[in-house]
């Protein structure tokens, strides 16, 4: 047999990304395609995905070449399930990425295991080594000392030792005298199983009787019976998944004053140690006894200070096999420290809604893909919850993709508790052994929904039948730092044509380019477009023109003012949403015109009043704060602009008694920060929350009646051609927080703008007419969708080296198009970013746009190049 592995070698980037390997005979019948194996690279071992297998005889090879047999596998249950590996190919295609950075994206971090290089002393005799070092180099000599003290040491470690020069030399010298062996190992995976060492009742039935009646016998002999000790409930008992449980007591019927204090245990004097000792035992017994649900594990520590015995009588106990120590796996569930309502009942479902579930997973689906258009508070979780529902019924799992983990809590709750015990949650902020155990869970099949951000799509579900992409515009579903720059909506659409799946993709602002192709019917459009027992909020737009020739120079207009005495005054909540943390965001000589900018970004640093620094948001660079002008030595430096610490300061000292909450990405800088503050402000422990667009996501919070966006014109001067897009898409979701209790909302939008279309339509909660506005221009200029953009980015430290190498690729581009004959395709710079400079490298850019530009991304030699293949964003 023959196996084509894809390995973690270098040959990644070569054309040859699958090396193949003999199967040895007693390996052909646990192989499979998709485990993790070890195979041998060149002087070392390396791991790799089998990809394919065959009983051929006969391979072409390369003059020179041999066949090697592959090593070992490395798990008996494949890592990737054909369907992924027929993703992870279309994923390689599509974004021009090596097959092999695709697979490794699939698979949780850590799980790869790296090899090296370990130099051992051959077992030869003393004259050989006597000879090396006396005429030896002074490195070899040196490195004999390191093997006889130290036994082994890796290659890496001498070259880091010696350089890489000296180091090849010596260990050319060292091969020489055959005093070395060579071998190659594989380091322990940093993801795997955590055990713990636990007790467990082994006696039973008959057995177990016998020796508690002996046991019983021996400690009344001498000691009387002691009262009842009550004693709370330990830390190994698992935690609460639901309400908090009452606090729970665990009876030890043996146990006495005298087992608890140590000075008591003192004035037993000459009482039978016997006695006490089996009444320690029987205890023991007991609570393993009281506590006989597998969930429930006792340490030896945790049992022996509950009951009173000591670690010798412990071990007696197993010595006599009524005890057994024994190492179990403890699973970390994310979840754990979560309350949730378990087991939640279904809600009756709308007209609307039941329309939907049933072109999902009933007889109304027609192998399109489903666009869920519902406004905010329509119910789309509940439809999704009851789809998944019914492929559970029918043996199948199902993802749940949201934009960002941390700030979709509440749907994540929900389905969790809908779903009890059969979730599992997929995300970066996970540790290492949390993403490995519910990877594990999911492979296994112990899992019937997976929920998480985009990598979530690549969990190894067993048996998938439908995949839900919540609040599909996001841009956070995008990959752009490194390659592949894979969209998640469309591996999921691509994943659902693999395994003829339903793929649902839900928001209450489409992205143009989904409600587009719905309009095409290319997609199957399905609107829920009112909401559940709720009306949706009125706007009104303030222009601030107006208030500053009224004479109002305040960021809070005076309208907003009144309402927001109004829902203070009702003891209700309210929302200001600003997407710009900070204080001031311009700090400016009035004298000279000097603006303070970071001196690795060449971007103007914003001032934080919290921590009194000047903040870099690019690259998180910090500086005192500026009391004179670097410039011209004056005091005239004042600062200007605004942020959330900005609006927070106004709003305390306009409404001294209102209890504020700031949520950006200062007060936030975690999940657990983002958890605290929604339940804080979920809790009504405070009035008014301020924030970015993290407040503007999946929040629903009854007792909100009142949004304020501060300014909505902060996006609308970005050179983007999606500006106009995002800026009505934050607007109508952050004005959908308003009013989805029982009390009426509102919402007020500031703006310079107010003629703007993006606003006027946010106005009027008004998809519809923006979709019709905002398609006829990007059909006018081209603009996606249709035509697809490659964005090309240089980075270096020296300014002319961008600049010349964005104008040779703009020449390599030219000369391409036109041998290729690509009509419709032109390119958009070379040009400085809009932000030039960031963390002291100077970038330019290209805009590749065309019909189909796969056939110039094959032939483009860039490899120092970050190439993001559909771009969300040109900035």
């Amino acid at each position: 047999m023959l196996a084509d592995v894809l390995t973690s070698a270098a040959s990644w980037l070569g054309e040859r990304s699958m090396l193949t390997y003999v199967v040895p005979e007693e390996l052909v019948a646990e192989l499979q395609v998709g485990q993790l194996v070890a195979v041998p690279y060149g002087e070392r071992l390396v791991e790799g995905i089998v990809w394919t297998t065959s009983l051929d005889e006969w391979v072409e090879l390369e003059p020179g070449d041999e066949l090697r047999p592959l090593h070992t596998i490395l798990d008996p249950l494949p890592a990737l399930q054909p369907y992924q590996m027929a993703l992870a190919q279309w994923l390689a295609d599509y974004y021009v990425t090596p097959l092999a950075y695709v697979a490794q994206m699939m698979l949780p971090p850590g799980l790869m295991q790296r090899s090296r290089a370990v130099l051992r002393l051959a077992d030869h005799d003393g004259k050989m080594l006597d000879t090396a070092l006396q005429e030896g180099s002074l490195q070899l000599r040196a490195l004999i000392g390191l093997l006889l003290s130290e036994g082994s040491i890796d290659v890496e470690r001498v070259k880091e030792l010696l350089g890489p020069k000296q180091a090849k030399a010596v260990l050319k010298e060292a091969r020489s005298h055959e005093l070395f062996l060579q071998n190659s190992e594989l380091d322990a995976p940093r993801a795997k199983a955590r055990f713990k060492r636990v007790v467990r009742l082994l006696a039973k039935d008959t057995v177990l009787d016998e020796w508690r009646a002996r046991m019983t016998i021996l400690a009344e002999r001498n000691a009387p019976l002691a009262p009842v000790q009550i004693i709370p409930d330990h830390i190994m008992r698992p935690r609460s998944r639901g309400k908090k449980d009452a606090q729970k007591t665990l009876v030890n019927p043996w146990a006495s004053p005298e087992a608890v204090s140590a000075t008591a245990t003192l004035e037993l004097g000459k009482r039978d140690k016997e006695s006490l000792r089996a009444q320690h035992q029987l205890a023991a017994v007991d609570l393993l006894l009281h506590n006989s649900d597998e969930q429930v594990h006792w340490s030896a520590n945790a049992l022996c200070k509950a009951s009173g015995m000591t670690q010798a009588q412990l071990q007696q106990l197993v010595k006599e096999q009524i005890l057994v120590l024994e190492e179990i796996e403890v699973r970390r569930d994310p979840l754990a420290s979560r309350a949730l309502a378990l087991g939640t009942t279904p809600l009756e479902l709308t007209p609307d809604q039941q329309h939907a579930v049933n072109c999902i997973v009933g007889d109304e689906y027609d192998g399109r893909p489903i666009l869920l258009h519902g406004i905010t508070g329509s119910g789309k979780t509940e439809v999704y919850l009851q789809a998944l529902a019914a492929i559970i019924e029918q043996g199948q799992q199902g993802i749940i993709l949201v934009p960002e983990i941390a700030l979709t809590t509440q749907a994540v709750l929900r389905v969790a508790g809908r779903f009890p015990e059969r979730v599992a949650i997929i995300h970066s902020e996970l540790s290492i052994g949390e993403r490995y155990d519910e990877w594990r869970r999911i492979r296994s099949g112990e899992v019937d929904v997976v929920i998480g951000s985009r990598s979530a799509l690549f969990a190894p579900l067993p048996n998938p039948g439908l995949i839900i992409i919540d609040e599909e515009h996001e841009a956070a579903y995008k990959q752009g730092e490194r390659r592949p720059t894979y969209h998640a909506r469309h591996a999921a659409l691509m994943l659902g044509e693999i395994l003829h799946i339903p793929i649902v993709l839900g928001s209450a602002t489409p992205a143009l380019e989904s409600f587009y192709r719905a309009r095409q019917g290319i997609y199957h459009l399905v609107e829920l477009r009112g909401r559940i027992n709720a009306s949706l909020p009125p706007v009104e737009v303030v222009d601030l023109r107006n208030e500053l020739h009224a004479g109002n120079t305040s960021i809070i207009s005076r309208r907003l003012q009144e309402e927001l005495t109004q829902v203070l005054e009702r003891q209700q909540q309210a929302i200001l949403f600003l997407n710009r943390r900070g204080a001031a965001s311009c700090i400016l000589c009035r004298d000279c015109g000097y603006t303070v900018m970071c001196d690795r970004c060449d971007i103007p640093m914003t001032y934080h009043s919290t921590e009194h620094i000047l903040l870099c948001h690019y690259c998180g660079r910090q500086n005192k704060v500026v009391q004179f002008c670097p410039q011209c030595k004056s005091s005239g430096i004042r600062y200007f602009g605004l942020g959330t610490e900005k609006i927070q300061e106004t709003i305390q000292r306009l409404f001294p008694q209102a209890r504020l909450l700031r949520w950006d990405r200062d007060t936030a800088r975690n999940r657990r920060a983002h958890e605290q503050l929604l339940d804080s402000f979920a809790n009504r422990e405070a009035d008014i929350l301020i924030g970015t667009q993290m407040i503007a996501k999946g929040l629903d919070l009854p007792g909100v009646t009142l949004v304020g966006v501060v300014s909505a014109d902060i996006a609308l001067a970005l050179p983007d051609y999606a500006t106009t897009e995002r800026t009505f898409t934050l607007l109508t979701q952050v004005a959908g927080r308003a009013g989805r209790g029982t009390e009426a909302g509102k919402v007020i939008i500031q703006t310079f703008n107010p003629q703007h279309f993006s606003i006027e339509t946010a106005s009027h909660h008004d998809y519809h007419s923006f979709y019709e506005l905002e398609i006829a221009s990007r059909q006018l200029y081209r603009y996606p969708p249709f035509r697809h953009f490659v964005k090309f980015t240089y980075s270096h430290e020296n300014q002319q080296r961008s600049k010349n190498e964005a104008i040779q690729l703009y020449e390599q581009l030219h000369q391409w198009i036109e041998r290729l004959g690509l009509e419709d395709t032109d390119i958009v710079g070379p040009a400085p970013a809009l932000m030039e400079r960031v963390r002291n490298k100077y970038r330019w850019q290209l805009i590749a746009r065309g019909p189909d530009l796969h056939r110039l991304l094959r032939v483009i030699d860039a490899p120092d190049w970050e190439i993001d293949i559909d771009p969300v964003s040109t900035l």
